[in-house]
């Protein structure tokens, strides 16, 4: 028997991007923008950042030197990517993205994530 979670198992294992994403209220809070499925064994988060290495990060890098995901701050964002998480894109160009932990999905069905908490309590991105 195996004692650690795997965090590809459960609700998020299902979540794609483009889906729509509503809160525990019922309402609509925006679309799967991206999803990354957590790693419960990793000690650090250091090589998680989701940046691109070699000559491909460097031209990253000097176009997009601030991108970073998640865009949070410590220490919540090492617990974004040790647990995984959906980042969501607001309903309006004048809505800011949103990240939800995978232990709030708590179902998928068609193109519908349904999460266990409320809209105003998700984290805003920096």
């Amino acid at each position: 028997m195996q004692d650690s979670l795997n965090f590809n198992e459960g609700p998020i294992g299902q979540v794609e991007e483009g889906m729509h994403v509503i809160d525990a209220a019922g309402a609509e809070v925006g679309k799967v923008d991206f999803v990354r499925m957590g790693d419960g064994d990793a000690v650090t988060t250091q090589g998680n950042d989701g940046r691109a290495t070699g000559l491909v990060g460097a031209i990253a890098e000097a176009v997009l030197p601030d991108e970073r995901e998640p865009d949070v701050p410590e220490p919540l964002r090492s617990r974004l990517l040790r647990g995984g998480y959906i980042k969501i894109d607001g309903p309006d160009m004048r809505d800011t993205d949103r990240y939800v932990s995978s232990d709030h999905v708590s179902a998928v069905s068609g193109d519908r994530v349904q999460l266990d908490v409320r809209k105003e309590e998700l984290v805003v991105e920096d």
